[in-house]
């Protein structure tokens, strides 16, 4: 398929956006292409009642949507189609565009092509939308304009043009595939870590790791990439290297960030102190995120900022939704908001987060992603308290055929979300520790419209119970 060129006009020409999306990803490529003069066309399965946000941005604009459908000759009357990159170029309606003649595009194949200015991409199984999200506000506490963007549904489309912003975009497998037709990486990459996922999309877990190795893949020998301490996958690379860890420091005398006796290191290349762990809000303080304040520092050190002006922006860093997320008390139980941990590895890691009292999980709730849930069972067995699965979703019934002979006391089923917060509420004591804990393992449809409104759908349910005070 032809890719679209720096150096192609768009005025006047049809651009097909395929795929508005709830979130953001077609509404910057819509606007993108709009500005530049082109004849644009929005088409998307989803109709005006899911849409109708997304449409609301759009309004006024001489732009054609195409509703509830997709129709063959939308694309083959094209001249670029942008899609969304978790659709496949294989796609019967895009072979059709190609073959009338037209490229075919993601948001993030058209950023690389054009962005001229240096800027960071983050990738890894897990960890990127929070590292991603750190890392700005990070640089933005240091006094640096800067948006993050990318993979957490921010269109990088809406700033390419903004040579006053830095952009720091958490990259996808599927992204950084798009990127390497372009033979793009960033100026500054991050690996964060590696694990099967995506395995009812790639062949095998080698092609997925292929796909995730462009993140370094095309840099020059002035760019940055930046590892775990310990990681061994990225063994040629033309960059320069940092590296970060939670359990030691980075070999030799080689540029990082790691934590040693409750401190917050950096070294280049004598080690300094930045800040105390014990002065962290709790919810920065928690193992599954102190993993990700040491990449995170490397990357913002290696966009610029004063290592010793850091500690103030890792200190007032809120969080993000739906990662690892804590969203009130009842009594003394805690609710935790996961529901982007969409790996079983991800729940292995949620759970394994010391907590005070029982441990009661809400899992499942979407579609399974061939992974193998047999780890997580012995995990679940072993660690957890109670267990509360969905009764009809392809991940439930996965998990809930690996648990199997499991005590039925100790494993519960639900409709929904609201069934499945009472039940874990009603095997805890607000009067004693506890955690109510929502990590899926698995992606959010069909149950859910997505992740996002699963995580939503279990703060409302819990709003019932939990104080005003979210940490």
């Amino acid at each position: 398929m032809r890719l679209w060129r720096s150096s192609d006009d768009l005025r006047h020409r049809n651009v097909l956006i395929m795929g508005l999306g709830t979130k953001d990803g077609g509404v910057g490529s819509a606007l993108f292409a709009h500005a530049r003069g082109a004849r644009v066309t929005v088409t998307d399965l989803l109709d005006e009642s899911v849409l109708g946000d997304a449409i609301a941005e759009l309004a006024g604009m001489n732009i054609r949507f195409i509703l509830g459908e997709h129709r063959v000759e939308d694309f083959i009357s094209a001249d670029l189609v942008i899609r969304n990159p978790g659709i496949k170029r294989s796609n019967e309606f895009l072979t059709a565009a190609s073959d009338a003649g037209a490229a075919v595009e993601s948001p993030i194949g058209i950023f690389c092509e054009i962005a001229a200015s240096p800027w960071t991409g983050i990738t890894g199984t897990k960890g990127k939308s929070f590292t991603t999200h750190l890392v700005s506000h990070i640089l933005s506490s240091a006094g640096v304009k800067t948006v993050a963007a990318g993979n957490n549904c921010v269109s990088p489309l809406r700033f390419v043009d903004d040579d006053s912003i830095y952009p720091v975009l958490e990259l996808s497998s599927w992204q950084l595939s798009e990127m390497n037709l372009h033979r793009r990486s960033p100026h500054i990459g991050c690996w964060l870590n590696f694990f099967a996922d995506h395995m009812n999309w790639y062949s095998s877990i080698a092609d997925y790791r292929f796909d995730k190795e462009s993140i370094a893949r095309h840099q020059n020998p002035d760019d940055v990439i930046i590892l775990p301490a310990d990681d061994t996958i990225l063994p040629v690379i033309s960059g320069e290297k940092y590296y970060f860890s939670s359990t030691h420091a980075p070999p030799g005398t080689a540029k990082g960030s790691y934590l040693e006796d409750g401190w917050l290191m950096w070294r280049d290349p004598e080690p300094v102190r930045l800040i105390s762990i014990d002065t962290l809000p709790e919810h920065m303080a928690v193992p599954i995120h102190l993993d990700l304040i040491t990449p995170a520092v490397c990357c913002a050190v290696a966009a610029g900022a004063d290592p010793f002006s850091i500690a103030g922006g890792i200190a007032t860093f809120p969080g993000i939704p739906h990662r690892y997320q804590f969203a009130g008390r009842y009594g003394r139980i805690r609710f935790i908001n996961d529901s982007a941990a969409t790996t079983p590895d991800s729940v292995i890691r949620a759970i394994m987060n010391p907590s005070g009292g029982k441990l009661v999980l809400i899992a499942g709730g979407g579609g399974h992603k061939n992974l193998d849930y047999g780890p997580l069972a012995s995990i679940i067995r072993a660690r957890v308290h109670r267990v509360i699965l969905f009764r009809d979703d392809p991940a439930s019934i996965r998990l809930r055929n690996a648990l199997k002979g499991m005590n039925d006391a100790r494993l519960r089923t639900a409709g929904d979300m609201h069934e499945a917060v009472n039940i874990g509420i009603s095997c805890l004591d607000p009067d004693e520790e506890g955690v109510l804990l929502l990590s899926p393992g698995c992606s959010g449809a069909p149950l859910f419209i997505d992740l996002f409104q699963r995580g939503d759908q279990f703060i409302s349910c819990i709003r019932a119970y939990a104080g005003s005070e979210e940490l």
